[in-house]
């Protein structure tokens, strides 16, 4: 891993940019989420994507849950290593997978929980290769 850490204004426009796209991500999935509603599902965007394809309402969901676990994680790490020059460590990346697949679970389905589970994992075993 590199001995070199970014400068505290670095990181600190890394976290705003990060947080702002994890704040954008989880106000979408949670448009989502009422628009899924059964009271307004025929009169809102869901009711159309679902009519088109339900598949695609469903990869459109994972797709916001994964870039919301990637933008959270990535400001998890960030604002680690701003406060205390340590980069996060595995609690708090499972902490975070734990979070994220549980909003999916109670937002829309255990089956997108899973997959959101799957991919996560995923994505925390490319961070673990891209530090060695």
């Amino acid at each position: 891993m590199s001995d070199n850490t970014p400068d505290k204004s670095e990181l600190m426009r890394s976290n705003i940019v990060t947080i702002l796209f994890t704040v954008i991500l989880l106000v979408i999935a949670l448009t989502l989420w009422a628009w899924s509603s059964p009271d307004v599902v025929d009169t809102s965007p869901v009711g159309a994507i679902t009519e088109i394809n339900p598949w695609l309402l469903w990869g459109i969901e994972l797709v916001i849950m994964i870039g919301l676990f990637f933008f959270a994680s990535l400001s998890t790490i960030n604002l680690r290593l701003m406060i205390s020059g340590i980069r996060a460590g595995w609690t708090e990346m499972i902490a975070l997978i734990i979070v994220v697949t549980a909003l999916a679970f109670f937002m829309f389905s255990p089956e997108l929980a899973a997959a959101t589970l799957v991919a996560t994992l995923g994505i925390l075993s490319y961070f673990y290769m891209i530090q060695r």
